[in-house]
């Protein structure tokens, strides 16, 4: 895609759309879900949403086209993570990093992710984790390629799937 794109903080007026744009990716899930699997709402990720940016640390930006929002990250401290806080100051939580699949292989995920780390390091954070659902084989393969590893064995961590937590250095 040669569209140029705009990269903004997130604002409270911007959660329902970036809701939307998660509850329709966790539709996807599925393609790898059991048969019964539901996925989280977007009523359930704005209250997820509205929490994070209460946080004082909490860290978000969108990237937006010409025409329309085109993908977003956020991050918090995993030490306020809802749930799985770990006692690790240092360690950041990227919550979020979705994109909309007609911009998928352009770029704007390593963009967006490579800003959530800058951010996250500028911070004083020394590493970053995420949790990737196991069937999610698309995003498994991009984090290892930005230099991610998994970190334990797979787990449920409420939606019904289970996931994988990984993890990176940060550059300072």
């Amino acid at each position: 895609m040669a569209e140029a794109l705009a990269f903004r903080e997130i604002a409270p007026n911007d959660i329902d759309e970036l809701a939307a744009l998660v509850a329709d990716a966790f539709v996807s899930y599925r393609a790898f879900a059991p048969a019964d699997w539901q996925p989280p709402s977007a009523s359930e990720q704005v209250r997820v949403l509205q929490g994070w940016i209460a946080d004082p640390d909490f860290w978000g930006e969108l990237a937006s086209g010409e025409r329309s929002l085109v993908g977003h990250a956020t991050f918090i401290p995993a030490m306020r993570h809802s749930f799985q806080a770990v006692p690790e100051p240092a360690l950041a939580h990227l919550g979020h990093l979705f994109v909309e699949p007609r911009y998928w292989g352009s770029g704007v995920a390593a963009q967006l992710l490579g800003r959530a780390m800058t951010a996250a390091a500028a911070r004083g954070f020394a590493a970053m984790r995420l949790f990737v659902p196991v069937g999610q084989a698309r995003a498994r393969r991009f984090y290892t390629r930005e230099g991610f590893i998994v970190v334990g064995e797979p787990f449920d961590f409420g939606l019904g799937l289970p996931v994988l937590e990984y993890q990176r250095l940060l550059q300072h």
